[in-house]
């Protein structure tokens, strides 16, 4: 099947935390325990890796929040965003770095702590709304200054 990416990739090691309002574990521990059981399961290191996708919508802004905690230097870690697709489009991104030969070994992994934000509920959609409005403004003004610019 051209294009396909079937027999090129294949999850090698799984690991999971307990689910359920975890106050005792921060962001961080709880990508160190389902990362480390997943190491255990494929029989690897963090220094196998080569890099790694971050599923997160609010538990950090960058590829960081991996990999300080995991000590992943000198690799590239890819923080994505999807709504409610965030666990799937890094999994994806992981799969096809696999398939098109980039890598042999990555990580695809997804953490969220909606309640030690301090908000929830309403209020979290509240500000997600407000952030992504600011947002849409700041690159309107950059395409209209390129547009007055560029004539």
């Amino acid at each position: 099947m051209p294009g396909s990416i079937k027999d090129r990739v294949a999850i090698v090691g799984m690991g999971c935390t307990r689910f359920g309002e975890r106050w005792d574990a921060s962001t961080a521990d709880l990508l160190v325990d389902a990362a480390y059981q997943a190491f255990e399961d494929a029989g690897i290191e963090p220094k196998d890796v080569q890099a790694a996708w971050l599923g997160t919508q609010s538990s950090g802004m960058t590829g960081m929040t991996l990999s300080e905690p995991l000590r992943l230097q000198y690799i590239p870690v890819t923080r994505v965003e999807n709504a409610c697709a965030t666990a799937s489009d890094a999994f994806r991104n992981a799969c096809y770095a696999v398939a098109a030969g980039i890598y042999d070994i990555v990580m695809a992994i997804g953490v969220d702590k909606f309640k030690d934000s301090g908000i929830s509920g309403v209020e979290l959609l509240k500000r997600n709304k407000k952030w992504y409005a600011e947002q849409q403004k700041k690159e309107l003004k950059k395409v209209n200054t390129r547009k007055n610019r560029d004539g």
